[in-house]
C-alpha cells in the first residue's frame, strides 16, 4: 500500500519531516548569507542617529534569529506528532492534505522571511524598493495561510470514549477559521488597503 492509501501515516511523515528541514536549513543559510553581505557593505554603526544604526542591525540580526526559532518550534511539534497509525479509511488522505498545505505554508513563510530580508538590505544600502513586491509577498503569505486554514479542520484525531474528540473537532474547526480570517486579512492588507490610503486622500482633497 502506498503513503496515500495506507492508514498508517508514519512512512509519509519522515519524509516529510526531512523536507521541513532540508527547507528550513536553506532558508537558515541564505538568510545568513544575506546578513554577512550586509555586515560586509560597511560599518554597523554608521554616522548618523541611532535609528540609522537600527535599521543596519535589523536585516542582519532578526531574520536568521526568527528563522531558527520558527525550525526550533516545527522540531518540537515534529518530536511530539502522534505517529500511531489512523484510525479510519479517511484519516490517511485528510493527514495528507493537512501535510502538503503545512509544507506550502513553510515554503511560502520562508520566502517571505527572505524577500523581507532582501528588501530591508536593499534599504539599508540606500535603494528604492518598489513598494508593490512587499505588498504582494503579504498576499501570498495570506493565500498560504488560507489554504492551510481550509484544511485544517481535517486534521486526523484519536477516536476515545467520552466527548473529547468532539471536543477537539470544534477546536480545529475554531483554529481552521481563526487561520482563514488572518489569511484573508493578509490578502486585503497586501492588495487591498494600501490602494484606499491615496485614494482617501484624493477624496479628502475634493472635499
Amino acid at each position: 500500500m502506498t503513503d496515500t492509501t495506507s492508514a498508517d501515516l508514519a512512512r509519509f511523515y519522515r519524509r516529510y519531516d526531512l523536507k521541513q528541514r532540508l527547507l528550513f536549513a536553506a532558508a537558515l543559510s541564505a538568510s545568513l548569507v544575506l546578513s554577512a553581505i550586509n555586515v560586509m557593505h560597511g560599518p554597523l554603526m554608521p554616522e548618523g542617529s541611532g535609528a540609522v544604526a537600527a535599521i543596519r542591525w535589523f536585516p542582519i540580526v532578526f531574520f536568521p534569529l526568527f528563522i531558527a526559532a520558527w525550525w526550533g518550534a516545527q522540531e518540537f511539534i515534529m518530536r511530539w506528532r502522534d505517529r500511531r497509525p489512523a484510525m479510519s479509511a479517511d484519516d490517511a488522505p485528510n493527514g495528507l492534505r493537512i501535510a502538503n498545505a503545512g509544507f506550502l505554508f513553510s515554503v511560502t513563510w520562508t520566502a517571505v522571511m527572505l524577500g523581507s530580508q532582501a528588501i530591508a538590505t536593499l534599504a539599508s544600502f540606500g535603494y528604492a524598493v518598489a513598494d508593490w513586491i512587499p505588498r504582494v509577498t503579504i498576499a501570498a503569505f495570506g493565500v498560504a495561510l488560507i489554504c492551510l486554514g481550509n484544511v485544517w479542520p481535517r486534521m486526523p484525531l484519536r477516536r476515545v470514549p467520552g466527548r473529547k474528540t468532539a471536543k477537539a473537532m470544534k477546536i480545529n474547526r475554531a483554529w481552521g477559521w481563526l487561520m482563514v480570517l488572518m489569511g484573508v486579512g493578509l490578502v486585503l492588507q497586501g492588495l487591498g488597503l494600501p490602494l484606499l490610503v491615496p485614494l482617501a486622500r484624493a477624496v479628502g482633497g475634493r472635499g
